[in-house]
């Protein structure tokens, strides 16, 4: 083998390492944008999920808006106050005011 032969040889090598560092970053590109598509596809199902449960958070509040009415924090006041000493009332009578104003 002569020195041209040598030559040729390492040409050949330094041309498929070339070849090899190309596809390597052409698969390193299709991983980045993989990577993101996934990215983006989970943030929507995250989103999706998101949303659905503040749905069903805002059915929530408001079937316990309709079962705890004014008439029946009234109702609750009341039997709280006979209950308890007569000094509470104005206290308790405070509680039903704020309950019924958070429930608006």
């Amino acid at each position: 083998m002569g020195f041209d032969d040598l030559l040729d040889k390492a040409k050949d090598l330094l041309g498929g390492a070339e070849n090899k560092a190309d596809e390597a970053a052409g698969a390193a590109g299709d991983a980045v944008a993989a990577a993101k598509d996934g990215a983006t596809d989970v943030a929507a199902a995250a989103s999706e999920k998101a949303e659905a449960a503040a749905e069903e958070s805002k059915g929530l509040i408001d079937k316990a808006k309709e079962i705890l009415s004014d008439d029946k924090i009234d109702s609750i006041a009341n039997a709280i106050k006979d209950k308890t000493p007569d000094q509470i009332d104005s206290i308790v009578d405070a509680v039903a005011g704020r309950a019924k104003t958070l429930n608006d």
